[in-house]
């Protein structure tokens, strides 16, 4: 006698109509965010929100013209002004985030002449800009306020002006 193994057995049930068919339950789709993902989303709001209310209030002090070359700032339309704000510390969450939103930490330059990419491209570019006396003049301002553990990431040339 052959023996024959559970699925063939069961398949030759289905083929000769003596078993329906198991129905399998379609798996459902990848979510396109993590639940985890989306509460970190969330309790980042209240950092958007504070984050967007000071670049409101930069803007307010616009004064429309680049600090650099004397270009448009498009002061009157927020989003473009919104890019025209530059932040003399990088706001990123790996460098100066406890500063972020510091009243003192901006400088008005122009997007299209490209003022504000030239200051953020490097340390070295943006010395040899007009602007450094007011960003250095700025950066004593802020000094105080940024974390002690922040510190690390200043870069020499801003350094030496506090020290």
């Amino acid at each position: 006698m052959k023996h024959e193994s559970n699925y063939l057995l069961n398949r030759r049930n289905i083929m000769l109509g003596i078993k329906a068919p198991e129905v399998k339950e379609p798996k459902g789709a990848i979510a396109k965010q993590s639940e985890k993902q989306k509460q970190r989303i969330k309790d980042a709001k209240p950092d958007k929100e504070k984050q967007l209310q000071w670049f409101k209030e930069r803007v307010a002090q616009f004064t429309g013209k680049c600090s650099e070359c004397g270009g448009s700032t498009n002061k009157k339309n927020f989003q473009f002004a919104m890019m025209a704000c530059a932040h003399i510390l990088p706001k990123r969450s790996n460098m100066f985030p406890s500063v972020a939103t510091h009243p003192d930490n901006w400088i008005e330059l122009c997007v299209t002449n490209g003022c504000h990419h030239k200051y953020d491209r490097s340390w070295e570019d943006a010395m040899t800009m007009k602007i450094w006396p007011l960003v250095v003049e700025k950066f004593k301002l802020i000094y105080p306020s940024i974390a002690p553990g922040e510190r690390k990431h200043l870069p020499d040339v801003l350094r030496q002006e506090v020290l």
